[in-house]
């Protein structure tokens, strides 16, 4: 949960911030994470970001279906486990705990993150942003930064598309294809039918370019 909620709310949807299990003790059990950026001069105050984007999103669905800023599908369906772990006859309590924050995870987060992943929805649209990374371990993804929606948005393409989104790398694109969004939520993927390389911000014409050619001057 920490780590895909780093990667959701980081610059170019990089990881930021490594998180280790400093001790556990015995009786009711106590697990502590630590944070370690990645790098200590770059992501100095990323670890206090991503924990209070998890304290009010956890808050939030304990509260009603609604998706947290900065919380991705799979930060989601981690954040379900602690809900469906509590039991009676095995954790009777599970509480978060972080700077002065604390809260015991109840039964209806798992009901709430449900109501928010069963609805979605699939039209053909377009999105445009920086495209910040290629793989091709299990599927072929790119990751584009939205700068509208201030996320990284997983864009399944094409074998034919692959050494047009290996030159646009770091560069503003413009993709069109099929949208799989959560109604009245954001967009989660995007098939991806065509790609193009889009000139930089700096490339862009100026507003008074702009009406200066409209009044033919």
């Amino acid at each position: 949960m920490l780590t895909e909620i780093d990667k959701e709310t980081s610059e170019n949807g990089d990881l930021t911030v490594e998180w280790a299990i400093s001790s556990i003790e015995t009786g009711s059990i106590h697990i502590t994470a630590v944070a370690n950026p990645v790098n200590e001069e770059i992501h100095q105050s990323r670890p206090s970001q991503v924990i209070e984007t998890i304290t009010h999103g956890i808050d939030q669905l304990q509260e009603s279906p609604v998706i947290p800023t900065g919380f991705s599908e799979a930060a989601l369906k981690h954040t379900k486990t602690f809900s469906e772990l509590v039991d009676p006859d095995d954790f009777a309590e599970i509480r978060l705990r972080s700077n002065g924050w604390t809260t015991n995870i109840a039964p209806r987060l798992a009901g709430n993150v449900d109501e928010i992943t069963k609805t979605t929805q699939k039209f053909y649209g377009s999105i445009e942003g920086t495209l910040v990374s290629i793989s091709v371990a299990a599927r072929q993804v790119l990751g584009i930064r939205s700068s509208i929606e201030g996320r990284t948005i997983r864009c399944y393409f094409k074998d034919e598309l692959f050494e047009v989104a290996k030159e646009a790398l770091g560069r503003r694109v413009y993709v069109f294809g099929i949208i799989r969004q959560r109604q009245h939520g954001p967009k989660i993927n995007i098939q991806v039918d065509e790609l193009r390389i889009l000139p930089s911000e700096n490339d862009m014409p100026s507003v008074s370019d702009i009406l200066a050619k409209l009044r033919g001057g």
